[in-house]
């Protein structure tokens, strides 16, 4: 059986840049490091850092912050904000309790950010399409006093207002077919609208190369963390094209009965699946193929970063 692993796979600038921003501060630091909210939608990498040191908290400790500290702890607390970013009353709060924070918002996530600022400045709509409750939207509504809509379902765009200036942008992490859909609806009930296309370029590549590697195996794995909505868009894109498509998020996941009568898997991971997770995957699979499966060849593929 031969393995594929995805040229395109890997995780994203953004939470490459973040996971390395904690990596340092942990460098000769790892009692005084804390992040808000998991890291990254992973929950192999989350546990990576988790024994390097990075305390994980979220904003509702704020409200108790000298619970969560280490008295015995003589340095100033750090308290990374992750690749999704945080709404401004985040950052009021953490200052007031006087900590240092590593801001690691996506460069992308911030644009968004700032969008949505300047549209709800200027007395715009502003219609945000993507997932409720999901932090980076938090965070994007935060930017915009808290007035902008989330629109992820049908029902949501009948709470818009017709007829008013309107500006429509998208979570990073979408298809960018869903995005296209929702904002055709959205203009068909509210009218003119302002489109900004506020999707991730590394998203829309991956969404735009993975059918044709769906289609090159057997069975594809797709490697990500259960909260992750960028794993289960790739997933549904994956299914589509190739139906012995599975989610996993760790290797006990996988079951022997998925690849009978297989010649080839290919391995994918979203854009918060690292690639040492992704290489232990097809470790793993050699490694049962020398307990009794068919001769497996890894095909060698370096992966796009």
């Amino acid at each position: 059986m031969k393995v594929i692993l995805d040229p395109q796979a890997g995780t994203c600038g953004g939470v490459r840049r973040a996971i390395q921003l904690a990596e340092k501060e942990l460098t000769g630091h790892t009692d005084n490091v804390l992040v808000l909210g998991d890291i990254i939608h992973n929950e192999r990498e989350v546990k990576r850092l988790d024994k390097a040191g990075l305390r994980t908290i979220h904003t509702s400790d704020l409200s108790h912050f000298d619970d969560v500290l280490d008295k015995d702890v003589p340095q100033k607390m750090k308290v990374l904000v992750r690749a999704h970013g945080e709404p401004p009353e985040t950052f009021e709060k953490l200052s007031q309790l006087g900590v240092e924070v590593v801001d690691g918002t996506c460069p992308v996530v911030t644009r968004s950010q700032d969008l949505a600022r300047q549209y709800t400045d200027k007395g715009h709509q502003v219609v945000i399409v993507g997932k409720h409750g999901h932090p980076e939207i938090i965070g994007i509504v935060g930017h915009a006093d808290n007035k902008a809509m989330i629109v992820q379902y049908d029902s949501d765009i009948e709470k818009l207002r017709p007829g008013v200036p309107t500006m429509v942008m998208t979570q990073t992490t979408v298809s960018p077919a869903w995005f296209e859909e929702m904002t055709e609806k959205i203009r068909q009930h509210v009218g003119e609208v302002v489109v900004k296309d506020t999707l991730c370029r590394f998203v829309v590549k991956r969404d735009q190369k993975l059918p044709d590697f769906a289609s090159q195996a057997d069975v594809i794995l797709v490697v990500g963390g259960h909260k992750s909505s960028n794993t289960k868009m790739l997933h549904a894109t994956c299914k589509t094209m190739n139906p012995r498509s599975y989610h996993v998020v760790t290797t006990e996941e996988i079951e022997r009965s998925w690849f009978d009568n297989c010649e080839s898997v290919g391995v994918t991971g979203s854009a918060s699946t690292p690639v040492w997770l992704l290489h232990e995957f097809v470790a793993t699979l050699e490694r049962w193929v020398e307990a009794g499966w068919p001769e497996m060849v890894m095909e060698e593929t370096a992966i796009a970063v």
